[in-house]
């Protein structure tokens, strides 16, 4: 089992862009150092708090910056823009990272993006799959069903296509689709995740006659260790993770809520009682966890949140290098390759 990174991009309210951007590119350059497999980001638009609303620009960036790191996104929202734009740009960033990428799709959920992108909510699984057929067919280079060509091809042919969500119709497209899956879960990680493979994604897989072998599963968690990982959680990282919450339930505007976050309001929360819900304790502990979750799902990566809003550098930092020196070996022992 793979171990990379997640990353929204979003700094701490009031903190400025540059600076926090230049940050990121550091972590992500330490990252690539110490052995990680990749790095995902994600995006929203419309929003207040500098959430990442354009990915392919910004692993451009990451490209260049690292050498070995896999780049993937997790995941484009591709009914709010035009397919062709989203497959000319991953060859792009393809051919600047060497064939790095892994390009991630979804259908997307929050009502606020439909509406400043003209684009109707209640269509979205649809408009998906016609973007999903439309784009397959240039991540080989190949031309477009509109009949020109892809202007750059990309070094891998093709590149490796995953469908996100949790959602029952989600993993069916990702199953009949795509080369792969992008899950998440914030909560109970090794139950939510262990039943989405047990009732969703397994069958689904069997239904459509896909062989599980040439099929990608990755899964993103929120995951600290430290042997002071309660001091750090209950002082920055769970109040990180709270705000996160929070903006969450913000942007779903009281509309149908994506599985997979935080049931209760943000507000009501005692951190105590959520850290043994979440992959957050000492290296030992985690390692034992991560164990009983590849025991109950076939995951081939773990994508975990590098740097909550709110988190510090330095402290991001730090856990890099703990993850590194205990995790990753210890993945590593179990036959994964991380």
């Amino acid at each position: 089992m793979d171990l990379s990174l997640y990353t929204d991009f979003r700094p701490a309210p009031g903190r400025p862009f540059p600076e926090h951007y230049e940050q990121v590119i550091d972590e992500l350059r330490l990252a690539d150092r110490l052995g990680f497999h990749g790095v995902w980001t994600t995006e929203q638009h419309g929003v207040d708090d500098g959430y990442l609303p354009a990915q392919l620009p910004v692993l451009a960036a990451i490209a260049r910056e690292t050498e070995r790191l896999r780049l993937g996104t997790g995941v484009i929202l591709l009914p709010l823009t035009h397919p062709r734009r989203v497959v000319e740009e991953a060859c792009v960033v393809d051919v600047l990272s060497g064939g790095r990428l892994t390009l991630g799709v979804a259908a997307g959920n929050y009502p606020n993006e439909f509406r400043i992108y003209g684009v109707p909510r209640e269509e979205r699984g649809r408009i998906l799959e016609d973007g999903i057929r439309f784009l397959k067919q240039g991540l080989d280079g190949s031309p477009l069903p509109d009949g020109s060509p892809v202007n750059v091809p990309p070094v891998q042919r093709p590149i490796p296509l995953v469908v996100g969500g949790l959602a029952e119709p989600a993993i069916d497209r990702a199953a009949r689709l795509a080369d792969g899956h992008f899950a998440y879960s914030f909560m109970d990680p090794v139950d939510e995740l262990g039943e989405m493979w047990e009732r969703r994604l397994g069958p689904a897989l069997e239904r459509h006659g896909r062989d599980r072998a040439s099929f990608r599963l990755i899964a993103a968690v929120v995951l600290w260790v430290g042997d002071d990982a309660e001091s750090e959680w209950r002082e920055t990282v769970g109040p990180a993770f709270l705000y996160q919450q929070r903006k969450y339930a913000e942007w779903d505007a009281g509309e149908e809520r994506a599985e997979g976050y935080l049931e209760e309001a943000p507000g009501d929360i005692d951190l105590a009682k959520l850290m043994p819900r979440m992959l957050v304790g000492r290296p030992d502990e985690i390692a034992d966890r991560l164990r009983l979750l590849r025991a109950r799902i076939p995951l081939d990566e773990l994508v975990f949140w590098a740097r909550l809003p709110g988190v510090p550098h330095e402290l991001a930092s730090e856990h890099l290098e703990r993850l590194a020196e205990t995790v990753i070996p210890a993945m590593r022992s179990d036959g994964g390759s991380a």
